[in-house]
């Protein structure tokens, strides 16, 4: 791993507020480049309260200053609202989630805030043509995985450990119209793991492929053992087509083409999983103690890396794929990845960040992947206490034409958006 800095200038104002933008699977940049997509709070410790609105709006990257478009009652501090850019119908518009009526609602508006229309469900992809979206229960997510689950909304199936009348849905962007395309039934029925037999399951991270034609999504469950198997599927936008390409551990991952992920990954063999009777109530008992020791060493990445055998993986959208290793040895560290889609080889470069390491430091990494090296652009200090449900991931995110890259951050102490330049190694290496 090659170790070349580059410069970084925060955008969003020093003004008291808590500034970011959220997950890495978007683009927080307009079209033209003059503008950011941003969420603000007045606090950043604590999950929020239903009645804790965001401010939702865009910072003008050149003057550091934010214009408040809306407010949402539908955020975390992982995804935010869901804030993104819309191509709707030609015209570069807003949408972000919110609540009305007691419900999850997306609003599409103009950049001044002048609202547009409502679909009657929130919105959590949308499909490169900008036609539909993909949504799914985030009232489970709140009671199963709060980070990424909204304060305002509750599961609507909370006796139910695998509902068949929900899970990802369609979501018609013109007329509001849902159509149910893979329920968490499925999923759990599909090769079902006996180590998820008396749990409950949710479904999370949904993503279109390049051409819209597939979606990615992650099945998850807590095993008796209290650790979290992830069972990584694909299906088509019809609800055709289900596969399971890997199971074990799974957590961010991108599509690199229609027909290949990138993600970090493992089938962990070493923590087992399925057996029963008194040997498998053993090793459940073993395994119950491995996640406080690795909470109590600090969550040491090398453990994840070395021992488990967690990596990045290129998986083959197939059923029960095989892997291939991608920047075996480089990049060591669980991250959020993001191919590049601009320039002369659209996907040449993928950029990805890591955890804190022991000095609470956070790497920022780009991949060469036609030259297959590696370079640490950056690492910053974050704060101890904001952890778990209210860490502050970089969620590094390309810009349009992939020579900047837009971070999350509190290395000042307070949350904050940043941008890096990395032209100066993307164009060096002839991009």
């Amino acid at each position: 791993m090659i170790n070349r800095t580059r410069p970084i200038r925060k955008v969003s104002p020093d003004d008291g507020w808590h500034y970011w933008f959220g997950y890495y699977d978007k683009c927080p940049w307009s079209a033209d480049g003059t503008k950011l997509l941003a969420h603000r709070a007045r606090f950043c410790d604590r999950f929020p309260s239903p009645d804790e609105p965001a401010e939702v709006g865009w910072i003008d990257t050149e003057r550091a200053s934010f214009e408040a478009i809306g407010l949402s009652h539908a955020w975390n501090w992982q995804q935010g609202a869901q804030l993104q850019w819309l191509d709707d119908g030609g015209r570069e518009r807003i949408l972000f989630n919110d609540i009305a009526d007691n419900r999850p609602v997306a609003r599409i508006v103009e950049h001044s805030g002048a609202e547009v229309r409502v679909l009657p469900w929130p919105v959590y992809a949308v499909s490169p043509d900008a036609r539909n979206a993909a949504t799914l229960d985030f009232g489970r997510l709140t009671r199963l995985r709060r980070e990424y689950g909204l304060p305002a909304v509750h599961d609507a199936n909370p006796r139910d450990p695998a509902p068949d009348g929900d899970g990802v849905w369609r979501l018609d962007l013109r007329t509001g119209e849902r159509t149910l395309i893979a329920s968490i039934a499925g999923v759990r029925g599909h090769r079902p793991n006996p180590m998820g037999e008396h749990a409950h399951h949710y479904v999370n991270h949904i993503m279109f492929n390049r051409s819209g034609s597939r979606l990615c999504l992650l099945h998850r469950f807590d095993r008796p053992d209290g650790i979290l198997q992830s069972r990584l599927f694909t299906v088509g936008t019809d609800g055709s087509d289900l596969r399971l390409l890997i199971e074990g551990m799974v957590s961010h991952y991108d599509w690199r083409d229609d027909s290949t992920l990138l993600a970090w990954a493992g089938r962990r063999a070493l923590l087992g999983g399925g057996t029963s009777g008194l040997r498998g109530a053993a090793m459940n008992a073993a395994r119950r103690t491995l996640k406080p020791v690795y909470y109590a060493l600090g969550k040491p990445r090398f453990l994840m890396s070395r021992i488990v055998r967690d990596s990045y993986l290129l998986i083959p959208d197939e059923e029960d794929a095989r892997t291939r290793p991608f920047a075996k040895g480089e990049l060591t560290c669980d991250g959020h990845c993001t191919f590049s889609r601009a320039g002369p080889e659209p996907g040449r470069w993928v950029v990805t960040d890591g955890y804190p390491d022991l000095r609470s430091r956070q790497p920022l990494f780009l991949w060469d992947c036609r030259e297959s090296v590696g370079y640490e652009i950056g690492r910053y200090p974050t704060p101890r206490e904001l952890d778990s449900e209210v860490r502050v991931d970089l969620h590094p995110r390309f810009s349009r034409d992939a020579r900047q890259v837009c971070i999350d951050s509190a290395m000042d102490g307070r949350r904050g958006m940043y941008v890096v330049d990395c032209g100066g190694v993307v164009e060096r290496e002839g991009a």
